[in-house]
Formats: C-alpha cells, sequence, structure tokens
C-alpha cells in the first residue's frame, strides 16, 4: 500500500522523473567513459592475467635423475622468487617485455612457516603495495614448498601485454642467472638451468565489469533522484500546511482584537447613555450634607463633583 502511494506520487512528476533518468544516463556513461578532447574514450576498468611456471633444475635434469635431491633446488627456488622481484631483476624483464622496469610492481611469496608477525607487512612495505596496486603492469612470484617449481603471475590493461610479461618474467631470471654464472666463472655442468613449463596463457579476468558498473550506476543514481523528489515533495506539502496554520492564527488574532474593539466601543457608547442626576436632588443632598456637619472636602469624589458644578456657569432667564 505504502509503495503504491509512493508510486503515485512519483508518477505525479513525470517530467522531473524524465530528468532523473537522463541525469542517471550520463552518470552511468561518465563511468566507464571520460572525455579526452571532444571524445569519449573508455576507462581501463577490465584486466588481463597470465600465467606461468618455471622449473628450477640441473643441466642432467633431476626429474629423471633418482639420485638428485629436489630439497637444495627446492630452496633455491624460494631464493630465485624473492630475488625476481628486486628492481634488478625487474629492469631485465622489462626490457624483455617491451614495458619500462620502473613501471612495474612486483611481490615474492611469502612463507607459511614463519609466525603472523613476520608475514604481516610493515606500515613501509604496505605503503609500497599501496602504491603498486594503482600500477597497471604487475607481478607475483610464488613457490611452492618441497617443489623447485616458481609460479609467475602476471597483470596487464590487456592479454597481449600480460602474456609478454609473463614470458619476459620468465626471460629475464634466464638472463640475470646465467650473467651471474659468467661472472663468477661457474662450470657449465654445476650451474643452474631455469626452464620453463610451457608458454604463458592469459585471458581477460572480467570482460563485462563496464556494462556492469553502468548498469548499478544508473540504478544507484536513479533512486537517489526518486529519494530526493519525494523528500522535496513532503517538503512542499509541509511547508504549504505550516503557511496555512500561520495564516489561520493570524487571522483568529485580528478577529479577537476586533471584538475587543467592539465590546470598548459599546461600553462607552452605553456609558454615554446613562441618566443624568436631577440638580435639586445635589442641592438636596448637599443641604442634608451640611446639616449633619459633613463637609464635600472628606470626600475626594464629592468634592471634585462639587467644585466641576461651581465651575459651571448657571443661566437664569427672567419671566416675561
Amino acid at each position: 500500500m505504502e509503495f503504491a502511494l509512493l508510486l503515485r506520487e512519483l508518477l505525479r512528476h513525470r517530467l522531473l522523473l524524465i530528468v532523473g533518468v537522463l541525469i542517471a544516463a550520463i552518470a552511468a556513461i561518465f563511468s566507464v567513459y571520460h572525455l579526452e578532447g571532444s571524445k569519449l574514450k573508455a576507462r581501463t576498468l577490465q584486466y588481463s592475467s597470465a600465467t606461468t611456471q618455471v622449473l628450477v633444475d640441473t643441466p642432467a635434469s633431476v626429474l629423471g635423475n633418482v639420485s638428485q635431491s629436489f630439497e637444495p633446488l627446492s630452496a633455491r627456488a624460494v631464493v630465485y622468487a624473492n630475488f625476481m622481484a628486486s628492481p634488478a631483476v625487474l629492469k631485465v624483464i622489462g626490457q624483455h617485455a617491451g614495458i619500462p622496469g620502473d613501471q612495474l610492481y612486483a611481490a615474492g611469496p611469502v612463507d607459511e612457516l614463519q609466525p603472523r608477525a613476520v608475514q604481516e607487512p610493515t606500515a613501509l612495505k604496505r605503503n609500497v603495495q599501496i602504491t603498486g596496486e594503482t600500477t597497471p603492469y604487475r607481478l607475483n612470484f610464488n613457490s611452492t614448498t618441497n617443489l623447485p617449481t616458481i609460479t609467475v603471475y602476471s597483470q596487464a590493461p590487456t592479454t597481449a601485454q600480460a602474456v609478454a610479461l609473463a614470458n619476459g618474467a620468465v626471460a629475464g631470471l634466464k638472463q640475470y642467472v646465467a650473467s651471474v654464472e659468467t661472472a663468477n666463472g661457474i662450470p657449465p655442468r654445476s650451474r643452474v638451468i631455469i626452464r620453463q613449463l610451457g608458454p604463458a596463457n592469459g585471458s581477460v579476468v572480467d570482460g563485462g565489469i563496464s556494462k556492469a558498473l553502468m548498469a548499478i550506476v544508473f540504478l544507484v543514481t536513479f533512486l537517489l533522484w526518486c529519494v530526493l523528489l519525494l523528500a522535496a515533495a513532503r517538503f512542499r506539502e509541509s511547508w504549504r500546511a505550516s503557511a496555512i496554520l500561520a495564516s489561520a492564527e493570524n487571522d483568529g488574532r485580528g478577529e479577537s482584537a476586533e471584538e475587543e474593539t467592539v465590546v470598548d466601543v459599546g461600553a462607552a457608547v452605553a456609558g454615554r447613555g446613562a441618566p443624568v442626576a436631577d440638580p435639586g436632588e445635589e442641592v438636596a443632598g448637599r443641604a442634608t450634607h451640611k446639616s449633619r456637619g459633613y463637609s464635600p472636602e472628606d470626600d475626594p469624589f464629592e468634592a471634585l463633583s462639587v467644585g466641576a458644578q461651581e465651575r459651571t456657569p448657571v443661566t437664569t432667564r427672567s419671566p416675561r
């Protein structure tokens, strides 16, 4: 019942509802697009990701040699995964991916065996992470316990860039490790071999985010407009009702004042129409007071009456 009343109230303002639809549509469009000169350009809302794996191996592959242990290579894989997030390696990765190294943000693995206080980032590290979250090119390296593998996760605005970034991370690690081994004169049989387990695969993470965002912004904006419209209508009705009550109170006060004035005027008129005392009776009364030794000065009201009569001239006419 209440919803029907609200709907009827909104339908009374069809023109304003049309204005609200236009405002909601404009807000929805600008949530996904932005003006660049005189054209609309899509915002970078969706992103793509890619992943690949790396095996930290030996020249005579450990996969086919049962006499070799995985443990030394597993520990080395954890070291490499953390080292790949350093600026020196990121610079090499950027060269292979065609992206400047200072535009890359990378994060290494978290050791699950460490205490939680050590796993949680410090204030400085979290500040760096928040800053990196605005970077469109990101890398994340993860190493599985007891396995000599490194999983590379990449993120970029497009799928091609994400795939190139993941493959570039593997190529950059190979180049950096090889350069270190060559600089230190490590014999070929003792060197570490970085093997990529297949090329990187990438895809769009959420292709429908633009449409979903436009729909959400349109609905929220239009609902807010309807609420504002109902509130304004209720306020207008309350304002009118209060104005009518104030006018009625002022009219009532004016009528009561007029009634009081009429009563005062009636009383004055009634006082003017009262009978006037006979002068003969007043003279007889004075004689009585004198015979009793009473003076008009004893009564101030009487004195005022006598004084007024004495000041009034009396004219007499002689008989013809």
